[in-house]
């Protein structure tokens, strides 16, 4: 076998003569200096391209990333309220609430023990005994232990089951109808000629929701907060499990810390927009006006974390959600509107002390 060095030294010099071939001073000498230079230019040229597109490429994905992350951490949260939102108001108790001895009926309130007074409150009304004996008894003051109420019907044997089961129209906290953001946008809309005097509540970055949210028989105040006083500004969810005589709010978590605020600059559009929403329901003769939050829209206005990759700039996005409706609350309405308001319930006391 013949190695290459000796094939290129067999076509080279005499060699290749003896072999009657005929070599070029090119064929036996290496590449010049001019050569190894322009080489390496366009080998540069090329690298440099390539590592251009590859960077390009890089920062592209980096803002799509960020991009994703925006939107994807505004959507968790709209969901979360969304979900919150429409179980506003549900009013209901753990399962395994009964009457812990045998109740007479009388006239006049009084005191019952049972077995447990867990997301009871003053002013609920509790169905008690289910059957024959059935009725509902709204509850005047409460122990830990006990309720005091009117019992209007005999329940003889102990163990009598009690429920409550309905929705509160206050489930969503209406705000004051003069409340407005700092450049002077109001959040509330109220139907013409309807006399509407809250004066606390919510507000325009302020979003007061209780009720059993989770469906789990537990009645819990939520509260979010849009605060865009501060760059970036957060967005914080605090959770309150609704007991008599607890009037502390618990602390807070934040869900976004990238809130901006939301344009136009000379005023914002509020985070919170309320309808307000009345009905009128008469019952027996009598008629009661209602007051409810019949929708609520959100705007989030954020940035990324980290500066465009491409612009050196911090992106930002704004999104609306205009149709949070709560549900639980227009289906106590309309069962009221039947005729049965038996299912409308009061407020707890801590909610308008929160």
């Amino acid at each position: 076998m013949i190695s290459h060095s000796e094939g290129t030294r067999n076509f080279c010099g005499r060699n290749a003569r003896a072999r009657g071939l005929h070599s070029s001073g090119s064929t036996c000498r290496g590449f010049s200096l001019p050569e190894l230079l322009v080489s390496m230019a366009v080998l540069l040229v090329v690298a440099g391209g390539v590592v251009s597109i590859i960077s390009f490429n890089e920062q592209t994905f980096g803002r799509i990333e960020q991009q994703s992350d925006m939107y994807e951490n505004v959507r968790a949260v709209a969901e979360l309220m969304a979900q919150e939102i429409g179980q506003a108001g549900f009013v209901d108790l753990p399962a395994g609430a009964t009457l812990s001895a045998a109740v007479t009926k009388s006239a006049t309130a009084q005191t019952v023990a049972v077995s447990s007074t867990t997301s009871m409150y003053a002013g609920e009304i509790l169905l008690v005994d289910p059957g024959p004996n059935e009725e509902p008894v709204t509850i005047v003051s409460l122990t830990s232990t006990s309720i005091n109420g009117i019992f209007a019907n005999n329940h003889p044997t102990a163990g009598a089951v009690i429920y409550a089961i309905g929705v509160s129209p206050n489930g969503i906290v209406a705000p004051s109808t003069s409340a407005t953001t700092p450049g002077g946008v109001s959040c509330v809309t109220v139907p013409t000629g309807v006399t509407y005097t809250a004066t606390d509540g919510s507000t325009c970055n302020v979003l007061n929701v209780w009720g059993d949210l989770n469906s789990d028989g537990t009645l819990v105040y939520v509260r979010y907060t849009c605060n865009t006083t501060t760059t970036p500004g957060t967005l914080t969810r605090s959770v309150t499990t609704i007991t008599p005589g607890a009037n502390t709010v618990s602390t807070a978590q934040t869900l976004l810390s990238t809130l901006t605020p939301n344009p136009p600059s000379s005023a914002p559009t509020p985070c919170f927009q309320y309808d307000l929403s009345t009905q009128q329901i008469t019952v027996n003769g009598v008629t009661s006006t209602y007051y409810m939050i019949a929708n609520i829209g959100l705007t989030l206005s954020v940035q990324t974390l980290k500066p465009d990759p491409l612009t050196g700039q911090y992106l930002t996005m704004t999104k609306s959600f205009l149709d949070l409706s709560p549900r639980n609350i227009l289906a106590g309405y309309e069962q009221a509107n039947w005729g049965d308001a038996s299912r409308l319930q009061n407020q707890p006391p801590n909610v308008t002390l929160y």
